[in-house]
């Protein structure tokens, strides 16, 4: 195969190449990632505190992430990132969220579950736990029996009055109990969430009402089931017999998305270890909304400006630059869609700069290449040669700053992460285009004659070219 018939060739493939890149992008709305900062969005960082009763660890910390991930999928955030930051940190970014507080509220949210025995209960109007101990006629947690506690049940705003109720200390049934949960209505029409315990749990639930029903036909006084939720009682309801199968159901204190948002955090489980926020940055929509069109003008104007440019400058050499650099474009765009990249406003920069990079390297071949032709060899001769003293200098330029663009990746964490991964992966693409497709498209053109006349190519010395 000549060298001409092998450049068509491949030059082919490049038109094929390309359109498969088109089919990542169309239509761009659709087949494009966008980070929060370009679409609005949550980004948050939790870390895990260490205490007595959750210490932190290495598979708490796993098993958090898994949990978290699971929440937010359900809470149905596309293109959300969860990853861990350092030991103990967890850096959670939810693209196009609409309630902020709602999704920070579910995905940190310990969602401890467990059922205990009601041994006592009393109002207060006390809001602090010392006056409620006081109120209960007792001094300090202390005096009151090793095998019971108080746990503190709010009152809804405006209430004025708090429910404290005394309760085994170790709960029979908790949150590893459970198998699904669902959200429904009372009979009255209030959002209630209903869930399924395993059969073990279903076992030790029957057992427990059980125990209670009867306790409650000895002494005539109703016996309560305190249902508590990290710490605070849910809803403490009535016991009057057993009750098989392991049905439970938690009513009469939330509005319907609070109702979800529960049904989310038990069916996904308690988290291992308590997660505290100690960064919390809200974008609005609109905001990145704005920041995606300032993005795209940019990179609109720049693109425009160096077309332009190459033109001007070199004439039909300028062309053919720009044709590569289009495809660059395209390529480029197409693999971040096919590798699933999300896009953000450090990682448009990255692609921004490589534009520039990717004509660098045509700068330099043109200039080797009318060098060539200068001193009287032909365009084919001219084109080799030209290519191959350029190759060398582009070559480490590229390296040096693929080698950057690694480091970055691998230490950086968030938006600078992105600007380095869509870096390295344009300089790539960028060699590919200005070195293979570039010497393609020459080679192409000068066997076909049309660059023979030199006032095309941008040389303003009048010379005879030796026959190609």
């Amino acid at each position: 195969m000549s060298s001409t018939r092998r450049n068509i060739f491949f030059l082919v493939v490049v038109v094929l190449l390309v359109g498969a890149a088109i089919y990542f992008i169309v239509p761009p709305g659709q087949k494009t990632k966008l980070g929060l900062d370009l679409q609005g969005g949550l980004a948050v960082i939790l870390e895990a505190q260490d205490s007595a009763r959750a210490p932190r660890t290495d598979e708490g910390m796993a098993k958090a992430i898994g949990i978290i991930n699971d929440r937010v999928n359900r809470l149905g955030v596309a293109e959300a990132e969860i990853q861990r930051q350092g030991d103990w940190k967890v850096s959670v970014q939810l693209p196009g969220i609409e309630n902020p507080d709602q999704a920070l509220a579910v995905i940190g949210r310990t969602a401890v579950l467990e059922m205990y025995d009601v041994t006592d209960q009393f109002d207060t109007p006390y809001t602090s736990e010392a006056e409620a101990l006081e109120a209960a006629g007792v001094e300090s947690v202390e005096q009151i029996p090793i095998d019971e506690r108080l746990v503190f049940w709010p009152a809804k705003e405006g209430a004025g009055i708090d429910t404290w109720y005394v309760i085994n200390t170790a709960p029979p049934i908790t949150g590893s109990d459970l198998k699904e949960a669902q959200v429904g209505f009372d009979q009255n029409n209030r959002p209630k969430v209903d869930f399924q315990l395993k059969g073990e749990g279903a076992t030790k639930f029957a057992e427990l009402t059980d125990k209670l029903s009867k306790r409650g036909q000895i002494t005539g006084r109703d016996q309560l089931l305190a249902i508590v939720l990290d710490g605070t009682v849910a809803s403490a309801p009535r016991v009057l017999q057993r009750i098989d199968g392991g049905q439970v159901e938690i009513t009469g204190r939330f509005s319907l998305q609070e109702a979800k948002d529960l049904q989310v955090v038990l069916q996904t489980g308690a988290l291992p270890i308590e997660l505290k926020v100690v960064d919390e940055r809200s974008v609005g929509a609109t905001l990145g909304k704005e920041s995606l069109n300032q993005a795209l003008i940019a990179g609109g104007i720049g693109l425009i400006l160096v077309l332009i440019f190459m033109i001007a400058y070199y004439r039909l050499l300028g062309l053919v630059a720009d044709i590569a650099l289009l495809i660059y474009g395209a390529l480029l765009w197409g693999v971040i869609n096919a590798i699933g990249i999300t896009l953000t406003l450090p990682g448009i920069a990255g692609v921004i700069l490589t534009l520039g990079m990717a004509v660098d390297a045509n700068i330099i071949i043109f200039s080797r290449v009318k060098e060539e032709i200068a001193v009287g060899k032909t365009t084919r001769t001219a084109i080799h040669t030209g290519f191959r003293k350029a190759f060398t200098a582009i070559l480490d330029a590229n390296i040096t700053t693929i080698i950057t663009a690694v480091i970055l990746f691998f230490t950086a964490t968030g938006g600078v992460r992105g600007f380095a991964l869509n870096l390295g992966i344009g300089i790539v693409l960028s060699m590919f285009t200005a070195i293979l497709v570039t010497r393609s498209l020459l080679v192409v053109l000068a066997a076909g004659g049309l660059l023979r006349n030199l006032s095309l190519l941008g040389l303003k010395t009048k010379m005879v070219e030796k026959s190609a």
